[in-house]
């Protein structure tokens, strides 16, 4: 199976975090890694492959070192597996002329009017009571479309072309059915579909984390073709990159570390995010058991480097006056490397010098991003698990066009660099 193939299975398999790691922690176990629980006592052998999952929806796979941590270091690459989106709330329907419709509320910082007119399919986590009377997860997806978001007709909003302001109480419900019936639904629709589809009865529901998602699948565009346009580019590319590359690398003198965190898009505050104790934990877990004194976690964490993977704006040529052309990365020109002078990045000249040869080693070109100077761009995972760890980081990506739209257009040939890249990182 090529490259761009096996990416765009793992997005289909990946609507939501939960899913994305679901299907991680599924290829890591096919290539011979072991589950770890964080409750439990680790014994870890050299050279052998591990992960442990924290809330679900965030995963960290380490690699074990010829080497103890404090002679060689960790190698580590990070991505956030979440991606802007729209959180259904299911309890209960707004019913009203016959038609039942879904609330939401908004997550992260989508493009709010590419949600709308578009067919949507629910997926996420049902945490339900089974038979035993304990909570179990269960991932669901309906794959089919179950919805819509209707815009107002142009006849009556003429001046939507003008620029329009969404409100997520008012305009964005989902629209599920229209039964031309006028009483309301007594049992919420979507506890309905989960009771019909998954088997799952309303009544053993004890919590949900469910997302309207796109329904239709990845394409790849172009005569080449060059292009891939998909949901939840920003990160499926830095997951996937990263997962290739450590499930396709023999084991090193140093540690190698694969980061799948979630809530970037929310500012990754929470107990699986990156401004947790998370990474911090596992890498003093594992310093802990290989070397000898509490002070060689530290100098394992001085002779460590770190790589963020996240996307970055692509130059758009309908929007020149929006980018400074001279840090604007194209297509297909290779992963960029990402700078901003007051660190909304983590890349400072040290660690944007070995990323440098790093590409020279690979073999593969690369480009700069820095936004305008007159405007504030983004931020990563990098900032935070670098001042959580005090390890050298560099921020990098995928040129990517249409962030936190329903749909994003990143390059083929980029994605190939950039596991070549992590590949040529993980191998030290």
């Amino acid at each position: 199976m090529n490259l761009t193939q096996n990416l765009s299975d793992f997005i289909k398999s990946a609507p939501t975090a939960y899913h994305a790691v679901g299907a991680i922690a599924a290829k890591l176990k096919s290539e011979g890694a072991t589950e770890l629980d964080e409750k439990a006592r680790w014994t870890l052998e050299p050279g052998k492959s591990y992960y442990v999952s924290r809330s679900g929806s965030s995963l960290i796979a380490f690699r074990m070192g010829r080497k103890n941590p404090a002679e060689s270091g960790f190698m580590i690459q990070g991505a956030h597996t979440d991606s802007p989106a729209l959180k259904a709330r299911l309890e209960k329907l707004l019913s009203g002329k016959g038609m039942d419709r879904a609330p939401v509320e908004i997550y992260g910082g989508p493009i709010l009017s590419t949600w709308l007119d578009r067919p949507l399919a629910l997926a996420g986590r049902v945490i339900m009571k089974n038979q035993r009377g304990q909570a179990e997860n269960r991932l669901v997806h309906t794959k089919m479309p179950i919805g819509v978001i209707p815009n107002l007709a142009i006849h009556l909003n003429r001046d939507i072309n003008k620029g329009f302001e969404y409100n997520a109480q008012t305009h964005l419900p989902v629209l599920l059915s229209a039964s031309g019936k006028t009483e309301a639904a007594t049992v919420s629709g979507l506890q309905k579909l989960l009771s019909e589809q998954f088997q799952i009865a309303p009544d053993a529901i004890l919590g949900s984390d469910l997302y309207f998602v796109d329904a239709q699948g990845p394409a790849i565009l172009g005569p080449a073709p060059e292009l891939i346009n998909s949901y939840r580019l920003d990160d499926l590319l830095g997951c996937h990159a990263i997962l290739e590359a450590f499930c396709s690398t023999d084991a090193a003198e140093h540690t190698q570390v694969a980061c799948f965190l979630d809530n970037e898009e929310i500012g990754s505050r929470t107990a699986q995010g990156a401004d947790s104790s998370f990474l911090r934990d596992i890498l003093s877990r594992i310093s802990a058991l290989q070397d000898e004194s509490p002070e060689d976690f530290y100098r394992a964490l001085a002779a460590s480097f770190s790589i963020s993977v996240d996307v970055a704006q692509a130059y758009h040529s309908s929007y020149p006056e929006k980018f400074d052309e001279d840090y604007a990365p194209i297509l297909n020109g290779g992963p960029a490397v990402k700078v901003n002078g007051n660190l909304k990045y983590a890349t400072d000249g040290d660690a944007e010098a070995q990323f440098h040869l790093l590409c020279d080693t690979a073999g593969i070109p690369f480009q700069k991003f820095m936004s305008r100077a007159d405007m504030v761009p983004g931020t990563t995972i990098g900032p935070l698990t670098s001042s959580i760890t005090g390890i050298k980081t560099v921020d990098i990506g995928a040129p990517l066009l249409s962030m936190h739209s329903i749909r994003e257009t990143a390059g083929i040939l980029d994605h190939e660099y950039m596991v070549r890249v992590l590949k040529r990182a993980f191998a030290g």
